[in-house]
């Protein structure tokens, strides 16, 4: 019999070429930054090659996985963020509470008790070397609030009555407002510390200004007035 065409015999033709939208799912799965996009897209990857033939079915799959994952990445981190944070509803410590700290170390706003007592600006006794003070609350009895810290310029120590002097003056300029301003200004005087021969030879050029009580043995029970 006379061989000829078979139109019979089976042809496929089916799309032979790599799905687009596969490629692009395994991409956005390796980068991770798409949220669910890879696995969008991987789902309508497979869906084409299903239907239309084409490569990249394993691609299409590895982006759907690797979205997954990210997203279960995503999700812990989320969690672990959430947790840590409400660890700052954690118990803080009470009003009550003191803490002890070099007096070099006092901070404008804090609320002080100094058994030694600090050098006020109106007193005519020797001055008292302070090496440390307590924190207090401000809302309860202490000695003084610190109003101002400033440094002293130059490198020699001066001599101790214009040591006094600087700092007194100093004081008076950086926090005459603000006591002004406070209802009961009548009854605050300025205090301050300064560096000692020994502090002095380390570095310490710090003046700290203290609002007090004017009359001694008093104590302030109060923020000042801001």
């Amino acid at each position: 019999m006379p061989s000829g065409p078979d139109y019979g015999s089976p042809y496929d033709s089916r799309n032979d070429k790599t799905n687009g939208l596969a490629i692009a799912a395994f991409i956005t799965g390796l980068l991770g930054c798409f949220g669910v996009l890879g696995l969008i897209l991987g789902a309508i990857s497979l869906s084409q090659i299903g239907r239309n033939g084409g490569k990249g079915r394993g691609l299409a799959i590895a982006g759907i996985i690797l979205s997954c994952l990210w997203i279960v990445v995503g999700i812990g981190v989320f969690a672990l963020r959430g947790s840590s944070g409400s660890s700052s509803d954690a118990p803080k410590p009470k009003a009550s509470e003191t803490k002890e700290v070099d007096a070099q170390k006092m901070k404008v706003g804090d609320c002080i008790n100094d058994n030694s007592g600090a050098t006020t600006t109106t007193s005519t006794e020797a001055p008292v070397e302070v090496e440390s003070v307590k924190i207090v609350p401000c809302t309860g009895p202490h000695d003084g609030e610190v109003t101002a810290v400033f440094k002293l310029k130059g490198f020699t120590l001066p001599p101790e009555s214009q040591l006094q002097q600087y700092a007194s003056t100093g004081c008076k300029a950086r926090t005459r407002a603000r006591i002004n301003r406070d209802p009961a200004a009548r009854g605050i005087a300025n205090s301050y510390y300064y560096p000692t021969d020994e502090s002095w030879r380390q570095g310490d050029r710090t003046v700290t200004c203290v609002a007090v009580a004017a009359t001694d043995g008093k104590k302030l029970t109060r923020p000042l007035h801001r």
